[in-house]
């Protein structure tokens, strides 16, 4: 069994308490004629609320919004992350969570090292595909998310976050709630 295996089995796989938070820098890629357009910009996440009735709010980015933490025996629904699709729990390779209406489900596809600029982390690598499109997290246990893509199988991916820094990081202790501009 591997350490991220192990830990994964005893820990959280997010850090789930009102006032946790994550930045991202996100990449937004358009098709524009013949030419691909990358717009970069920064997007936060956090987490608020109370326990049973959390939420996880972005601000920034291109498409914020917030939306429901839900979770079962054996999932877990970050919205604005999952959707309406639920991760299975614990997580691990080889393991999917509950099928969509659509058919489709989240599936833990393997573990993997994943740099970003707020480090190096062993991630398990989560993804929804269906032929039109495809989400993929990668998950650092205690953590969270630490790289996102989204967009069309075998296309540049329309969304790119990785992560920046988190409430978490040591380099974060004394890091203000909200970055420097934001309301």
């Amino acid at each position: 069994m591997s350490a991220l295996l192990a830990l994964a089995l005893l820990a959280p796989p997010f850090p789930l308490e009102s006032g946790t938070w994550w930045e991202y820098r996100e990449s937004y890629t358009q098709r524009i004629g013949s030419l691909d357009s990358t717009e970069d910009e920064t997007t936060r996440f956090a987490l608020r609320g109370r326990p049973g009735r959390m939420f996880l709010h972005q601000s920034g980015g291109f498409d914020p919004g917030s939306g429901p933490v839900e979770s079962g025996e054996d999932w877990l629904r970050l919205a604005p992350w999952t959707g309406e699709d639920a991760l299975p729990l614990p997580l691990e390779a080889g393991r999917s969570g509950p099928a969509s209406a659509a058919g489709g489900a989240w599936t833990v596809e393997a573990e993997e090292e994943v740099t970003v600029p707020a480090g190096t982390f062993q991630a398990l690598r989560c993804a929804f595909r269906t032929r039109s499109q495809v989400s993929v997290l990668w998950v650092a246990i205690g953590v969270g998310v630490v790289r996102e893509v989204q967009g069309s199988p075998g296309a540049r991916p329309e969304i790119e976050r990785v992560l920046l820094r988190w409430s978490g990081s040591p380099a974060t202790a004394s890091a203000p709630a909200r970055p420097p501009g934001r309301r």
